[in-house]
């Protein structure tokens, strides 16, 4: 009697004997099923590179037009400018000189900047006021430090050029600052 597991038993009786021959329908069958598989693989190889090449349009338009939306923002910024900067010279052609046109051209430079600013803001850009606080490495930049014995060491006593945050929390430009040592 021979074992289940034994090698010998699994083996055909006479090994030159060829395997049974496979019907005509079973091959047809199996062929078109794998013509099937095979087109179902080409259009989800096609779909595949389709989005590729889709995605990649899209994100070098991204790219391109990225600062699209900023712009927006300050061209009415440009178009104050251009209007302050027109009005002056028409003034300074028609020999202005007084008080009353540098005050006019203060308000309107005033206006603009304010008008920037909002812009900025837009687009999730803030200033950041550093004055009195106390000096952040990540935040400022010391110029330089000076005696103070009003303020506790490391409060900033002097803003020279403010710094800008984007999101909140990311900077964008550190400030400029004297601080009290």
């Amino acid at each position: 009697m021979t074992q289940k597991n034994d090698p010998a038993a699994a083996a055909p009786e006479n090994p030159a004997q060829p395997p049974a021959p496979i019907p005509e329908e079973e091959i047809a069958r199996l062929a078109e099923e794998a013509a099937h598989w095979k087109e179902l693989a080409l259009r989800a190889h096609a779909d595949m590179e389709n989005l590729r090449k889709r995605t990649q349009a899209d994100v070098e338009a991204a790219h391109k037009y990225a600062a699209g939306a900023v712009a927006r923002e300050l061209l009415p910024v440009v178009d104050s400018l251009e209007n302050a900067r027109a009005h002056a010279r028409t003034a300074l052609a028609d020999g202005a000189s007084d008080k009353a046109f540098l005050d006019n051209l203060l308000q309107g430079v005033e206006m603009t900047h304010r008008q920037f600013l909002d812009a900025l803001k837009k687009q999730g850009v803030e200033q950041e006021s550093a004055l009195g606080k106390i000096f952040d490495p990540h935040k400022h930049k010391v110029i330089q430090e000076i005696e103070d014995k009003t303020k506790p060491a490391g409060t900033i006593v002097q803003e020279l050029q403010k710094g800008y945050a984007i999101g909140g929390d990311r900077v964008l430009r550190e400030a400029l600052v004297v601080v009290s040592k």
